[in-house]
């Protein structure tokens, strides 16, 4: 069985945290790629109602990422979330700021686990 604290490290950390803050050092949202592409299919003629949805849909998911890493693990998560995301976007940056990268990744998967754990009791 999958622990609360292996759920929270995989989707909170690496997914919204490090692969957040790279995607926003290379300048693209691969969720919003999809979503516009898949909305200008379903709705050729109305980029209006395609920028709204574009724009509902990305809030949506971070506020819910957000909940969901607070209910997880609670202020020290988001800590944690937030150090993840610094490094993905500080590791691709090279030299120092790679360094600096790496050890807050590596530190966000140390600390992920022990935040949820100790959130939960």
């Amino acid at each position: 069985m999958v622990s609360k604290s292996d759920i929270f490290v995989q989707e909170c950390v690496l997914s919204f945290g490090f692969l957040g803050g790279l995607f926003t050092w290379a300048g693209i949202d691969p969720e919003e790629e999809i979503i516009k592409t898949l909305l200008r299919v379903a709705f050729p003629n109305n980029e209006p109602m395609v920028m709204l949805a574009i724009v509902l849909f990305i809030v949506g998911s971070t506020v819910a990422g957000v909940l969901l890493t607070y209910q997880m693990a609670g202020k020290w998560g988001l800590f944690v979330v937030g150090m993840a995301w610094i490094s993905g976007f500080a590791l691709p940056m090279g030299e120092s700021f790679s360094v600096l990268g790496t050890f807050l990744l590596i530190g966000a998967l140390i600390l992920g686990p022990i935040v949820c754990d100790s959130h939960t009791k």
